[in-house]
This record gives C-alpha cells, sequence and structure tokens, in this order.
C-alpha cells in the first residue's frame, strides 16, 4: 500500500507541476480517484497510478470534445453603437466584442439557452452568435423569451442539425463530484474553439452575490437564485463564461454557468452555475415556445424563528407573521404565527428556504406543508398538514413574451401576478383564488373606454366566474359582440366592453 500511495503523490506532482491551472481541489479529486485505481487489482494485476491518470485523461478528454459541439460564443453589440456603422463589422474575423458571454445549444434546429444578463436589454442590443467558426446575426425577433426570475433567456439562430446538449439532473449532485465548465472567457471562442476548465462540486443550493446597482431591466435586484439555488464550482470561471455548461464526467449539463463572481470583481474565489432540475427545464421549455414562465405564490410573510426557538427548543422553520386574506395560505388555513417546518419532504431553516421552495414550483401545483400551530389554552404546539395549490408569484420586469396578445387592448393574468400593494389594498374584499387581475389596459382601446384599469379584478364573465386567464381566454374566444365584465372587489360593477371599431377606407374619389 505504501508503494500505491508513493505513486499517487508522485503522479499527482507531476499532474500540478504541468498543468499551472489546475486547481488545489480538482488535484485532490483526481487523487482519490488515482489512488482508488491503483489500490485495486484489474485482471489480476495492479492498476498503476499513471494508467489511472490516463484513463481519467481519456474521460475529461472524450467529454471536452462531444460537448463543446453544443457550446457557442456571443457578443452583444449596443444598437446605438451602430448607428452610422460600426467601425469593424460585427461578421468579421476582425471584430473584438466589447460585451460577450456563452450559450448552449438545445435543440438540433437552433434553439440556444443563456443566462438573461447575457442579452441584456433586447430593444437596444443586436447580437452574433458564433458555432464553428460560423457567425449568426441574432435580432430582437429572435429572441424567444427572457426570464429575469431565473435569469435565464433562449434565443433561435437559423441553422438545421445542430448537436443539443444533453441534460443531466443536478439533484443528484454531491460535494466533490468532478465538474467540467465549457465557456467563451473573454470572448476568445468565436474561432470555434471554447475554453474548458475542471474542477469539484464545491457546494450545493448557494446564494447569489448582491446585485450591483442598474438600470438594466434584464437584471432584477432579486432573483430566485438569491435564495440559495446555485451549483459552486472551484473550477475557473471568467468574464464571459456566463451562460457555458457545466458537465459531470458523461457529458451531461448539470448546470448553466454564471460569472457572478467575475462580475462582482472576484472571479478568484467562487464559481457558480444554475442547476438542470425541474425548475430549468420547466422554463427553458416555456422560453422555446414564447410562454411566459410562471412561479408559485402562497400569500404569507415569514420572518425567521429566534435564536431561543432554535437552539433551547429545538425547533426549525420559519413563522408567519402574516396570511393575507383571500390568498391561497388563507384558502387553505394557514394562520398567524404559525410555524411551516416542511415543503413537502424538504425541511424549512429560515425563510429564504421557503421562499426558495415555494418560487421554485409551477402555478396551481399542489404542495404538503407541514405546519405547526399553538394549541388552545396551552403553549404546546401540535403538528398538522395542509394542502395548499399555488397560485401565480408576481415578477418585476417581467414584461410580455413575444407570443402574448391582447383582448380589446387589455391582458388578464392570475390575481396574484401583481404587485404586493395592490394584493394588499384588496385583501379581504376579493378572493384571489377565484378571479382573474387586470395587468395591461392600452389607452384608447375597448377595454380601456369601458373603464378598465389596471390592479382591477375581475370575477365573472357574461355572468360565467373565471379563475384562471386559461379561463378568461376561452370564454372570450368567439365573442364578438358586447361582454359583460363583473368587477370584485369593493365596488362589484359591472363594465360593457364593446367590440372594437374597424375603421373601413376607401380607394379614393371616383370619376
Amino acid at each position: 500500500m505504501t508503494t500505491v500511495l508513493r505513486r499517487v503523490v508522485i503522479t499527482l506532482r507531476r499532474l500540478a507541476g504541468s498543468q499551472s491551472q489546475l486547481s488545489f481541489a480538482a488535484t485532490v479529486a483526481c487523487g482519490l480517484c488515482l489512488f482508488t485505481a491503483a489500490s485495486a487489482p484489474l485482471a489480476g494485476q495492479e492498476l498503476t497510478a499513471l494508467q489511472a491518470a490516463i484513463t481519467m485523461e481519456k474521460v475529461i478528454v472524450d467529454t471536452i470534445a462531444d460537448a463543446e459541439k453544443s457550446v457557442v460564443a456571443i457578443a452583444r453589440v449596443r444598437n446605438r453603437d451602430r448607428v452610422g456603422g460600426p467601425a469593424i463589422d460585427p461578421l468579421s474575423n476582425d471584430f473584438v466584442p466589447n460585451e460577450y458571454g456563452t450559450g448552449v445549444i438545445v435543440s438540433p434546429n437552433g434553439h440556444i439557452v443563456t443566462m438573461a444578463h447575457v442579452l441584456g436589454n433586447i430593444k437596444e442590443n443586436t447580437y452574433y452568435v458564433w458555432h464553428n467558426r460560423k457567425p449568426y446575426k441574432v435580432e430582437a425577433k429572435h429572441v424567444r423569451g427572457m426570464d429575469p426570475w431565473t435569469d435565464l433567456a433562449v434565443i433561435k439562430i437559423e441553422a438545421e442539425g445542430l448537436q443539443p446538449i444533453k441534460y443531466g439532473d443536478a439533484s443528484k449532485l454531491k460535494k466533490g463530484m468532478i465538474a467540467i465548465a465549457l465557456g467563451n472567457p473573454y470572448a476568445i471562442a468565436r474561432d470555434g474553439e471554447v475554453s474548458a476548465s475542471w474542477g469539484i462540486i464545491a457546494n450545493l443550493r448557494r446564494k447569489a452575490p448582491a446585485n450591483e446597482t442598474t438600470d438594466d431591466p434584464a437584471k432584477q435586484s432579486e432573483t430566485l437564485h438569491h435564495f440559495g439555488t446555485l451549483i459552486q464550482t472551484d473550477a475557473r470561471l471568467n468574464l464571459g463564461t456566463s451562460g457555458g455548461a457545466l458537465l459531470n464526467l458523461k457529458g451531461e449539463m448539470i448546470g448553466l454557468t454564471t460569472s457572478l463572481a467575475a462580475r462582482a470583481g472576484y472571479e478568484k474565489s467562487a464559481g457558480y452555475a444554475v442547476p438542470v432540475d425541474d425548475t430549468f427545464r420547466r422554463v427553458v421549455n416555456d422560453l422555446k415556445e414564447k410562454r411566459t414562465p410562471q412561479f408559485g405564490f402562497l400569500g404569507v410573510a415569514p420572518d425567521d424563528l429566534t435564536a431561543y426557538e432554535r437552539t433551547r427548543l429545538g425547533r426549525h422553520g420559519v413563522v408567519l407573521d402574516r396570511v393575507v386574506r383571500g390568498t391561497p395560505a388563507h384558502n387553505a388555513g394557514l394562520q398567524d404565527l404559525d410555524i411551516i417546518t416542511h415543503v413537502d419532504d424538504m425541511p424549512i431553516y429560515q425563510k429564504s428556504d421557503l421562499l426558495r421552495e415555494l418560487s421554485k414550483q409551477d402555478v396551481s401545483t399542489r404542495i404538503q406543508l407541514t405546519v405547526l400551530r399553538r394549541g388552545l389554552g396551552n403553549n404546546q404546539q401540535r403538528p398538522i398538514s395542509l394542502e395548499v395549490k399555488l397560485l401565480k408569484k408576481y415578477i418585476a420586469q417581467s414584461g410580455k413574451q413575444p407570443g402574448e396578445s391582447l383582448w380589446r387592448g387589455m391582458r388578464v393574468d392570475y390575481a396574484t401576478a401583481l404587485p404586493a400593494r395592490i394584493l394588499n389594498d384588496q385583501a379581504g374584499s376579493v378572493d384571489f383564488s377565484h378571479s382573474v387581475g387586470v395587468v395591461y389596459v392600452k389607452h384608447g382601446s375597448p377595454a380601456w373606454r369601458a373603464g378598465l384599469r389596471r390592479g382591477e379584478f375581475i370575477s365573472q364573465v357574461n355572468g360565467q366566474s373565471v379563475e384562471t386567464p386559461q379561463a378568461f381566454d376561452q370564454l372570450l374566444r368567439d365573442q364578438a359582440g358586447t361582454v359583460e365584465i363583473t368587477m370584485a372587489g369593493f365596488k362589484r360593477m359591472r363594465r360593457q366592453v364593446e367590440p372594437p371599431v374597424v375603421e373601413v377606407t376607401t380607394g379614393g374619389e371616383s370619376d
């Protein structure tokens, strides 16, 4: 055994000496593999440490060679910089972008997923994508959708026969697993050669660093990842690697890299990736189809337990300072001062845990909450289980996706998809689970002329109850005449929405 260990140490020293970019953690991980292989007999003969290293090297090389076919370089060019023509054509080989990132191919016909912050404001920018040295111009019409809550975006290039990345399952990750990152650091991958780095999974469910102050609508002050979703890796992620692929040794993408640490100015300390999980897959599929991703809403104001409750009483969970009337939480029977300890089977330790687990879910998902409630006449708290059907979370600056349309100049959504101040004003007068909210009304449209405004709630259409935007659209699909809208809230008014006026123009005067 001593001889085996000596061979492993010598091999590791050679690796570290010849590959300065290897991190300490990655080298140790490799050493563990070498030690395991070197200490086990293979077909009656002991495998040498060098043979194990060569085998490990081949696995990494083959994984990179296969997966890099699915990774592209992205450049962002501001439209105002192109007024009068850019100094160098972005499609030229001499062009060097100032703003850049990475993307990953997710369909054979050109769909590419990247981070929303890579794209920024699509009205102000044009994008260029390089794949196998071939450049593609991507304008706003080619952006399938962006989601500020998960910081994901999907664009499409005009190409066929591409190799989409294979998805892995981030829920199976463990600290210490080897990971490979592919990306476009410093925009050097325009020649078709993406760069690779490798390391280990350093941690899981990490919180994103706080965003810098910005006027960019694609960069929201708060995202799902600020509540602890990210994979942390010690693989080097330089500027430009946002939107790249984090792979396991099977060549499956387990995360979409984001150079948050690099953007914050401390790129040497940590790298992060958005996990490829059920939420990631759902959001990417929605964006590919030009649908707005939706996320769960409960309707509570949670707070962390006191130190006394956590340490002396041994409790975990979050206490509900307030349960908003008319929300899923209220309708399911949650009460003020209840303590939520689990969402389904996931234990809750702080309020960020609760917000993360709720905000990962889709609208109308039914979840099981484990709750501690104070018993009558005593201070003992008894556990109960409640099933809740979630509504939709309001996402600031989400806007509308390219495929969404208006009905007579207005758009409705789930009632809880409005800002908290509006919900708080109407709490107690509106049952948000049995109405829809008006989220947009075009000035001068038939809906505007009927008196409808953003922030109002609709409970009936032509006398029929409406609880979801899908039901609203279904009821109005074949309505050509005047439609009666019944409002919810303190003023249960009825509004008559006339059909749009069709202007008829003639071809001019006749002789």
